[in-house]
């Protein structure tokens, strides 16, 4: 629990915001879309599970920049065992969406500078030209894009 705590504090807030705001689909694809209401869904669920324990023990926290998160490790020893589980289901929720990214990007690195490389960058339109040009790319970038789609699924 300790651990889980403090790997998604680690994450931190600009992470977990790239994340969800990504759009890495287009209107070719609505993979951004899927990752980024999985991972809402799960910290709703987190707020939800844990809004007794904030409010026991954070209450006077103001949210954001990890605050909230450094509270609760704070009372890892108090906090409910329901709370506790859902937020290490976050903590490996969010972790895995940050690695299969950044693996995307470093597998997918040739790609996004050769066939994608006159792409405009934003709204998720490198991310589409890898996924209409998977066919024609590298095994290890072939690979990133189906780890990508794999997270989309519900």
């Amino acid at each position: 629990m300790n651990i889980a705590m403090r790997s998604f504090a680690r994450l931190g807030a600009a992470t977990i915001l790239t994340l969800l705001s990504l759009d890495v689909g287009s209107a070719q694809t609505n993979i951004g879309k899927a990752i980024t209401n999985n991972l809402t869904a799960k910290i709703e669920g987190l707020e939800k599970s844990c809004a007794a324990d904030i409010r026991r023990y954070c209450k006077d926290v103001t949210p954001g920049e990890g605050r909230m998160l450094y509270c609760m490790q704070a009372h890892e020893d108090k906090i409910s065992s329901k709370c506790a589980y859902e937020l290490e289901e976050v903590t490996e929720r969010a972790q895995a969406a940050s690695d299969v990214l950044r693996d995307g990007v470093i597998a997918c690195k040739t790609e996004i500078a050769g066939v994608c490389g006159k792409v405009q960058p934003g709204q998720g339109r490198i991310a589409a030209c890898l996924i209409a040009n998977k066919a024609t790319a590298s095994r290890d970038c072939a690979e990133a894009i189906q780890k990508l789609e794999a997270m989309a699924a519900p």
